[in-house]
């Protein structure tokens, strides 16, 4: 996928900015077969390594590998994997709606993790396939973790964090299903997270996560989708504060037209003392061209640590597969 996108907050409290971002964002996901049920995954990415700290155009972008690791399916219902990946624990923050949908929930998204996994598909089309999966995993410290071009730095133990240990002291748990016969188009996860604290944190995080989505066709062009998911965690990425995710979205999509309303409320219990009520809520408006290419256009207000913000952004997009 490319994209070409910009972004405008155009109104920002103190300390936060005012700024126009234009970039360029490039995901190439390839696969390679090495023989039947064996395959190598990788995501390569090109994009912005840093957010913005004045008006920039196309600066900061650097090229890294988020996954690179080896998947074996001896069946259709067992697999195991190994390498960089990012391990199965929430939903919302893969498929929350709109430009800006996962701008909050993408934090507990667990990426560029190294380890390794197994899963195990149970069940029948009657009753719903239903995967249990499991990992164990470190963050990355290799010479992976840094990137060419504007350089993100190397990944260190020093730096600390959830999962930062270079041993297989973190793990998760998730069950996942759909395919219901008598619940057309309804999809669920339930995961479970605990990552060992780094050097210096607080303590080790604990998190879980609930989530459904369903989409209900509404004619041969239209169609709908709702998603919802709630995830509380604690000793968050290491500190002694405690978190819960609340998230929704709606999507209306009407031929090559997509409509999404979406946002993520974000309560933070601070272990100095008081909260922060965080919320981003986001509209946006896509149109699918033809041939790989679509336009997006989106507004958020985004408040965060009591700050208040607002942008629009517009991201013009092309997708090819081979």
């Amino acid at each position: 996928m490319v994209r070409l996108g910009g972004n405008n907050v155009y109104s920002a409290e103190e300390p936060r900015l005012t700024t126009i971002d234009e970039f360029v964002q490039v995901i190439a996901s390839p696969e390679l077969r090495l023989m039947e049920g064996l395959s190598v995954f990788a995501e390569v990415r090109l994009e912005t390594t840093a957010p913005p700290e004045e008006d920039r155009r196309f600066q900061d972008e650097g090229l890294f590998v988020r996954s690179l690791y080896g998947r074996l399916a001896p069946s259709e219902r067992v697999a195991v994997h190994a390498g960089k990946f990012t391990p199965s624990f929430a939903l919302a923050s893969l498929v929350t709606p709109g430009m800006y949908g996962n701008n909050y929930n993408k934090e507990i998204e667990l990426i560029e993790r190294v380890g390794f996994g197994a899963e195990y598909t149970l069940g029948s089309r009657d009753v719903g396939l239903h995967k249990l999966s499991a990992s164990t995993f470190f963050e990355d410290t290799s010479f992976l973790s840094e990137s060419l071009g504007s350089n993100r730095g190397t990944t260190t133990l020093d730096d600390g964090g959830a999962s930062n240990t270079e041993s297989f002291e973190s793990f998760t748990l998730s069950l996942e299903g759909s395919d219901f016969a008598e619940l057309s188009g309804l999809r669920y996860k339930l995961g479970f997270v605990h990552e060992a604290a780094g050097r210096g944190d607080d303590g080790d995080e604990t998190g879980l996560a609930f989530a459904a989505m369903h989409s209900w066709k509404l004619g041969d062009r239209c169609s709908l989708v709702a998603i919802g998911e709630i995830a509380p965690l604690w000793n968050f990425q290491g500190t002694a504060d405690n978190i819960v995710y609340s998230s929704a979205g709606l999507v209306v999509q009407v031929d090559r037209w997509t409509a999404i309303v979406s946002g993520t409320y974000r309560r933070r219990d601070l272990s100095s003392g008081g909260t922060w009520d965080d919320y981003q809520v986001q509209t946006s408006l896509e149109y699918a061209i033809g041939n790989g290419f679509s336009v997006a256009l989106a507004h958020e207000f985004n408040r965060s640590e009591d700050l208040d913000s607002r942008q629009i952004g517009i991201r013009i997009s092309y997708q090819y597969e081979f």
